[in-house]
């Protein structure tokens, strides 16, 4: 055979052998036989190999080879690599150009991975990975190789790999230069900007994460640039209306001081500046809602029904009365009589994010009409509660309690589960509340439990159908379904079934052992939650992590949290921050973090805490 260890060759799967679970593919070149490892093609597929030699296996000579193309790897390829072929691995740097497998011999505080291949150090840039752990590899200059796996990849890799290697000419921003940047993350002690991708690191600036600032960079170091904060805008999250302005100008001239629009929320609320949002986006979503409870205190009428109840005609008239001239009128565009979803409907119902009825001050009724929620309690810690409740503020605020404000939702301070039921304020736990027991699905054990007590029906899935992927709660027609298979042989998939009118539905596709397939319906309430527990299962669970940096907490998701963990997110006042592209982020209070832990503790995900 015309082969020489590390010779690069293309060439068709010829034989899969399947023992044990495992797809073990051999090639044929020049009529010899070479083992290839786990793939997860049919035969016939073109795959591009690199020669490692042969090998005596039981007294028999085996050519073994590895296979290049990513995307035909199995998740067990790697052990394969250490089982039969790591000895065939030249142990040296790969050069340019040339693919291989290396092993990460350290991970530095950075999170850049090292390797050491023939006495001599290789830089992998960031890697997601564990010291020991195989990956595959494509070698750049001396001392330096590329990862190519994506799932072994550190956030942003490519950027901060070319950083680690010099390569300004590829870099958006140089050293001296001056930029406009929105302080995005923060690693515990530094803050963080992205400038078009390039991480710019700043320690002891006084800015907040999510504020606009202008900075300079001054050097770079490893995989990251070090700069300094020239400017700090005082505003953190601006509101886009042009009318705004003008409006302040006229409190003002009403005399509501320098800072107007504090200064109307709150005489409007009842409580002093320091127990509002620092953000007047979150002072507007305060009074928004303060007035909708307003509202519903002066409108709602019993009538002989269950609950006082208004209808949304007569709350919107009071609100919009009280409020347009601080607000302006609730449309989303120029059209002045349509209402879309400008800031009433959103704060009421209709926007992604908090509401009021969401959060359950308010109670949604039919034809229109809205009513009172009870009042109760949830405790977030030994001292603070969230009160749910359709009252007024300024009913409990005259009562002794200290409230503070965070946007839409409101917070008990400076109190104890026993003095809020000694008040007869009802306290309701934290699990009733998110309803965290009403998944029936959380845990790889309760998704078995769930498919062997639901109703099976024949599996009969149409060319729309779409199976889950992996990670992202991803959904392709036509693409590679993310299949789980059992130790006693079952195999599991998640399929997205369209439906022309109303919500798509679920199913989960169970082929038994024994060939049969059937299907498990799932209701689209809790399709995130399947789609987290075979991410899980697939040992390749998505993740959650918590950053403390001075009193806040930053928390950050690379998957939408079902409706649970959302719903205490918006109850504690989580701010939304639009700074990441690769991931959903929130500000939370350092006093809040156990309990949002908590909540998330009850997803099959891995928690990162660096609080």
């Amino acid at each position: 055979m015309n082969l020489e260890p590390g010779d690069e060759f293309t060439a068709e799967v010829d034989k899969i052998t399947k023992r044990r679970k495992r797809r073990t593919c051999t090639v044929k070149y020049e009529g010899e036989g070479i083992n290839i490892g786990p793939v997860t093609c049919q035969p016939g597929r073109s795959v591009r190999l690199r020669y490692l030699g042969a090998d005596s296996v039981a007294g028999t000579s085996i050519h073994f080879a590895l296979c290049l193309t990513e995307e035909v790897l199995a998740d067990d390829y790697k052990d394969h690599i250490r089982r039969h072929v790591s000895g065939l691995l030249p142990d040296q740097p790969p050069q340019e150009g040339e693919q291989t497998y290396i092993e990460v011999d350290k991970i530095d505080e950075y999170g850049l991975g090292l390797a050491v291949a023939g006495g001599e150090v290789v830089e992998l840039g960031p890697v997601q990975a564990d010291e020991g752990d195989l990956v595959h590899v494509v070698g750049r200059e001396p001392g330096y190789a590329e990862i190519l796996n994506a799932r072994a990849r550190g956030k942003r890799y490519r950027i901060r790999f070319n950083i680690l290697r010099e390569r300004w000419d590829k870099l958006p921003i140089k050293k001296g230069e001056s930029f406009t940047a929105t302080i995005d993350d923060t690693d515990g002690s530094s803050l963080i900007a992205y400038v078009d991708g390039l991480p710019v690191y700043f320690s002891g600036e006084k800015a907040r994460i999510g504020q606009k600032i202008e900075g300079e960079l001054i050097r770079f170091h490893r995989d990251r640039g070090v700069g300094k904060v020239t400017k700090v805008y005082d505003s953190v999250g601006d509101i886009e209306d042009p009318g705004h302005d003008t409006r302040m100008q006229q409190l003002q001239q009403a005399g509501f001081g320098q800072e107007p629009f504090r200064a109307f929320a709150m005489r409007f609320t009842g409580v002093s500046g320091d127990q509002l949002p620092s953000t007047e986006i979150g002072i507007r979503d305060a009074i928004a809602g303060e007035a909708i409870r307003l509202g519903l205190a002066e409108k709602a009428e019993s009538g002989g029904q269950q609950y006082p109840q208004a209808h949304i005609t007569a709350i919107r008239h009071w609100v919009v009365h009280k409020l347009a001239a601080v607000l302006g009128q609730p449309v989303a565009g120029a059209d002045e009589v349509s209402d879309d979803v400008g800031w009433f409907r959103a704060a009421l119902t209709e926007r992604t994010g908090p509401t009021i009825t969401f959060l359950g001050d308010v109670i949604q009724l039919s034809q229109g009409y809205y009513a009172p929620a009870p009042t109760r309690a949830v405790m977030i810690s030994e001292s603070e509660a969230v009160l749910v409740s359709g009252d007024p503020s300024r009913l409990f605020i005259e009562s002794g309690f200290d409230i503070e404000f965070r946007g839409l939702t409101r917070i008990l301070t400076d109190t104890s589960e026993e003095e809020l039921r000694s008040r007869e304020i009802p306290v309701q736990s934290k699990d009733e509340y998110i309803g965290l027991d009403e998944a029936p699905i959380t845990t790889p054990a309760t998704l078995r439990e769930y498919i062997e007590q639901r109703p099976q029906e024949s599996w009969e899935p149409e060319e729309d159908w779409a199976p889950y992927t992996g990670q992202y709660y991803g959904f392709t027609v036509d693409g590679e379904p993310l299949v789980i298979e059992e130790a006693d042989g079952t195999a599991i998939s998640l399929w997205r079934v369209p439906v022309e009118y109303g919500a798509d539905t679920y199913q989960l596709k169970v082929q038994s052992g024994d060939g049969k397939t059937k299907a498990v319906t799932v209701s689209p309430k809790y399709r995130k939650h399947a789609c987290l527990i075979l991410d899980s299962m697939a040992e390749d669970p998505q993740t959650v992590e918590l950053t403390g940096y001075e009193e806040e907490v930053l928390l950050s998701c690379d998957f939408a949290p079902p409706r649970a963990q959302m719903r205490w997110l918006y109850a504690v006042g989580a701010e939304w921050l639009e700074t990441s592209s690769y991931q959903l982020q929130w500000r939370i209070s350092d006093t809040d973090a156990n309990s949002v832990r908590e909540v998330f503790d009850e997803l099959p995900v891995t928690i990162i805490d660096n609080t």
